[in-house]
């Protein structure tokens, strides 16, 4: 982290010291449990006031903070500014804008983490990226305070948004020049109010960007006003497509096929991708979600237009790993755990059981499901919805966890299911003995809240890790 000049801090968002300063800051915390030595604590006011934390964040080794109000008592320097939060968004503008590099903004209502995870990774070295998912309006501009110039040539950010207005600002933060939006879909809807209201605030990561050279979507999102607009007034744009180019092939837009391939072990895919109409790329693929792949179809069409050479990317994506609860394969005992559940909305909820179902046609199937959260009013036929084209083997068994998650019954028994296969639960632990006890695959999906992964059993061993292993 580089470090900064408490000059500079200062001016940057209008603060006053209370005293001599250090010399330079090495970095930002909002965390006075996790403050290293030399940071300054930033005290933000959320469901605790973090001035109440300032003694702590000394102890723990902060030169100084950044308060809204001084506090006579403490010992070290006090920048003090009329909003803290401001202050550090203020600070880590200043920061962007002296950031000689690329930036790469991610959004959509599901897809931004993995998309943003597979870019980063296709890109190589030099790389700043947003650390787990650190994307609302506090990840952001702590991962912008990491920026520099000496170690990164481009950052990879990912913004995520539960209300309306968020957006903008961190648009003006963040101010990308190449924005990527991977879906619109039914997520965060207490807060964003309608899937059209989504599209709306998730365009203004480019609308809002006076850095913005190119806009990079899936065709599906020209769908909404505010995404073909942008195109029809003759901005930059990407469009990505599946299936291969056919007819009159216009600039600004690219194709991909993805499909499995037979051999004497089994199958794999393949994703072709073309550029205005020629053919760019080709390569094999880990067996993947069809939303997972079209994440997947993105980040390596994003990273060709920042200069990455086939060769390099045919090499780097065969390394690529799901981050934790994000599409993992655990083993164990005879029996395969598919681990998806960081978080679910209906369309991830969808692409996941639907791939899970798929590659596990032949054998018996537990599916283990959490409710959605933050779906409104719509939310119980937002959940039935989710399941209800899912397809039912004779041997699979549903178990729903939670008063959210009985939403489901009503969508899978209209797909099928009888009721003898599902099991409604209200507590978590009720499941433990049902998923140690099956033979067969067995999924976890659900929102963070649900916590499933807490039903992984100890035998189940990381798949990749696995092989990796045996391989060496």
């Amino acid at each position: 982290m580089p470090a900064y000049s408490s000059d500079d801090i200062s001016t940057w968002c209008n603060g006053i010291w209370n005293m001599e300063p250090p010399s330079s800051i090495s970095g930002f915390n909002i965390d006075a449990r996790k403050v290293c030595c030399g940071e300054m604590f930033v005290a933000l006011k959320a469901e605790r006031d973090g001035h109440d934390f300032l003694f702590q964040a000394m102890e723990n080794g902060a030169s100084a903070v950044l308060v809204n109000r001084e506090i006579k008592e403490l010992g070290i320097p006090q920048l003090v500014v009329s909003d803290t939060l401001q202050g550090l968004h203020d600070i880590a503008r200043e920061k962007r804008l002296r950031f000689d590099g690329r930036v790469v903004g991610i959004s959509g209502s599901c897809g931004k983490t993995s998309t943003k995870d597979l870019l980063s990774h296709l890109l190589g070295s030099n790389i700043l990226k947003t650390k787990e998912n650190l994307n609302n309006h506090l990840g952001v501009p702590l991962t912008l305070l990491n920026l520099d110039n000496e170690s990164h040539n481009t950052a990879v950010v990912e913004v995520g948004i539960n209300s309306k207005g968020e957006m903008k600002s961190l648009s003006e933060l963040l101010i990308p020049e190449i924005v990527i939006i991977t879906m619109i879909g039914h997520s965060h809807l207490e807060g964003l109010g309608s899937v059209k209201e989504t599209a709306q605030e998730k365009a203004k990561l480019f609308q809002h960007s006076k850095k913005i050279s190119n806009l990079v979507i899936h065709e599906e999102c020209l769908g909404y006003e505010e995404f073909s607009k942008w195109r029809d007034a003759g901005n930059t744009c990407l469009i990505l497509s599946e299936g291969e180019p056919e007819g009159e092939v216009k600039n600004g837009t690219a194709n991909y096929k993805i499909w499995t391939e037979t051999n004497k072990i089994g199958g794999s895919l393949s994703l072709r991708l073309w550029r205005n109409g020629s053919p760019t790329l080709s390569l094999s693929l880990e067996s993947m979600s069809r939303g997972m792949s079209k994440n997947v179809a993105l980040a390596v069409l994003v990273a060709c237009e920042l200069g990455v050479s086939s060769e390099e990317i045919s090499e780097r994506l065969p390394q690529y790993r799901p981050s934790a609860l994000r599409g993992k394969f655990f083993r164990g005992r005879g029996r395969t755990y598919f681990v998806d559940c960081y978080n679910a909305n209906p369309s991830s909820m969808k692409d996941s059981l639907d791939f899970f179902s798929e590659k596990f046609s032949s054998i018996p199937k537990l599916y283990i499901l959490g409710g959605m959260e933050e779906l409104g009013a719509d939310g119980p036929r937002l959940h039935a919805d989710a399941v209800a084209g899912l397809k039912v083997d004779e041997d699979d068994l549903f178990v729903m966890v939670g008063e959210k998650a009985g939403s489901y019954s009503s969508g899978l028994l209209h797909a099928g299911a009888r009721e003898e296969q599902l099991v409604l639960l209200k507590n978590l632990e009720d499941a433990r003995s049902l998923v140690e006890d099956f033979e067969g695959a067995i999924i976890f999906k659900g929102s963070r809240i649900n916590k499933l992964e807490n039903l992984i059993p100890s035998w189940a061993v990381d798949y990749e890790e696995e092989r990796e292993y045996v391989e060496c």
